[in-house]
């Protein structure tokens, strides 16, 4: 019998919650684990999301913060009740790689919202300052008076990387390794805690940080493996091929195939019903039209390289407004960085409000809930969709320009490549022409967890996986 077995959750940003939160309410349910769950930098970034803040309540999931374990926490308390004022408040900017358009865009935030320009300015500040917390003021020391005090048995981190070098430095030299890019300063502060959690003899549980494209053989050259990564003692996958992408990261004790939490049906159930109490009368799906939900990933969200092909897939898509009567374009944000993309120069004047863009107050769930069709440039975003059997459009405008690797499921019948294509696809699904039945989901989930659709639950997968690595240390 399992005796009370005390699980840390390592958490961060908060679209990367969401990975953690099936197994989390499955796990608190277990009479005999308790949960903690330790927030980068802090837990108002992680419960901005709606349908999380009442997922959490609903389930009595309480969340500690990274800053009140630094030193001179009474200051940072005073920090984040202004950061959490901030981000209740303010509203989401414009991004441009154009530096007179940002110039000429500040001094016309100044003038007509100098209440959001300094809000957003103040959200700025405290990133920055709690960067600085990380670094400075998170010791080894109270990294470890934390574990000790908590007795935990398992921590629980995403999957992602760094080299073991670089993990342990002193301040300044973590300070300007993340100035100069060498490493990421989110990373640099998880791996540390991670790293203290293993001085202390604790397994860590690796679990995937997201689809990985699986059916192309991924090169050597595209991976750039790291020389020495720091392992987990569990390195879960979602499935066998999913390896090919982490082949150099085998965890210490053992690899499994369990799929993605994320992903399991009766969950993505779980939180359809969950968001339309959340966002039910919020946010509505209009009379006599159709809703296109555009879903940016991880590759266009990014102002950063390729500026301007990016800005032409956002077109592209928006602008199907101006040959639709009847449409309205819904956009949802990557959570790392919402920003308002400017419609003044290519959507028709009357045309403008059937735009919506959303940010990290308003959770997919619903969207995808009051959504008709679909459309994304990376395929790893039409998981939810293909499962709630919404007609998606794959537009895959040279993505080369992009990225190497597109695809997590090869057999999308609807694709694009240039706006016209775009345009007749959706005119397609527009005519019924498109439909998806059970065969086809079964074989979606095969090949993409290696899970069977009707018979398995990946949650309860992974829970039963995590209890015998409890009761043994090792599987």
């Amino acid at each position: 019998m399992l005796e009370s077995k005390n699980i840390l959750f390592i958490t961060h940003h908060n679209n990367d919650f969401d990975h953690f939160l099936p197994l989390i309410v499955h796990l608190k349910k277990d009479k005999d684990i308790h949960i903690k769950i330790l927030a980068f930098y802090n837990k108002h970034n992680l419960l901005k999301n709606r349908l999380h803040r009442y997922i959490c309540d609903s389930n009595d999931i309480n969340l500690d913060s990274m800053t009140d374990i630094c030193y001179f926490n009474w200051i940072n308390r005073a920090a984040i009740k202004i950061y959490e004022y901030v981000l209740n408040n303010v509203k989401a900017g414009r991004q441009t790689k154009s530096r007179l358009e940002k110039i000429k865009w500040g001094i016309a935030d100044i003038i007509k919202s100098p209440g959001d320009t300094i809000l957003r300015m103040l959200r700025s500040i405290l990133i920055k300052y709690l960067v600085l917390c990380s670094i400075f003021l998170l010791s080894n020391k109270k990294m470890i008076e934390y574990i000790d005090k908590n007795n935990i048995d398992l921590a629980i981190i995403d999957q992602r990387e760094t080299e073991e070098s670089l993990i342990d430095s002193n301040p300044f030299t973590r300070f300007i390794n993340i100035i100069t890019g060498k490493t990421d300063e989110m990373n640099n502060v998880l791996f540390r805690f991670a790293k203290r959690v293993r001085e202390k003899k604790v397994p860590i549980f690796m679990m995937p940080h997201g689809p990985q494209p699986i059916l192309k053989k991924i090169p050597d050259a595209y991976l750039k493996p790291l020389k020495n990564p720091f392992r987990p003692d569990f390195l879960v996958m979602g499935s066998k091929a999913e390896f090919s992408t982490h082949r150099h990261m085998h965890g210490i004790k053992s690899t499994f195939y369990l799929g993605d939490p994320r992903f399991d049906i009766r969950w993505i159930n779980y939180l359809e019903s969950c968001a339309l109490k959340v966002y039910g009368d919020i946010v509505k799906k209009p009379k006599d039209k159709t809703v296109l939900l555009y879903l940016m990933d991880i590759f266009t969200y990014t102002k950063e390289e390729n500026e301007d092909y990016k800005l032409e897939i956002h077109k592209d898509i928006l602008s199907l407004v101006n040959h639709f009567p009847n449409l309205e374009v819904w956009v949802k944000h990557h959570p790392r960085t919402a920003f308002e993309i400017p419609i003044d120069n290519f959507i028709i004047k009357d045309k403008r409000k059937n735009i919506k863009q959303f940010g990290n107050d308003t959770d997919t769930n619903i969207l995808l809930t009051n959504a008709d069709v679909c459309v994304a440039a990376l395929t790893t975003t039409f998981i939810s969709p293909i499962l709630q059997k919404k007609p998606v459009i794959f537009y895959n405008k040279g993505m080369k320009k992009l990225h190497d690797a597109t695809s997590i499921f090869d057999d999308l019948k609807f694709k694009a490549s240039s706006k016209e294509e775009l345009i007749s696809q959706y005119k397609k699904i527009v005519n019924n022409e498109y439909t998806i039945d059970d065969s086809f989901l079964n074989t979606f989930y095969k090949n993409v967890f290696s899970v069977d659709l009707s018979m398995e639950s990946m949650v309860e997968k992974y829970g039963k996986k995590i209890k015998e690595i409890l009761e043994t240390g090792k599987v």
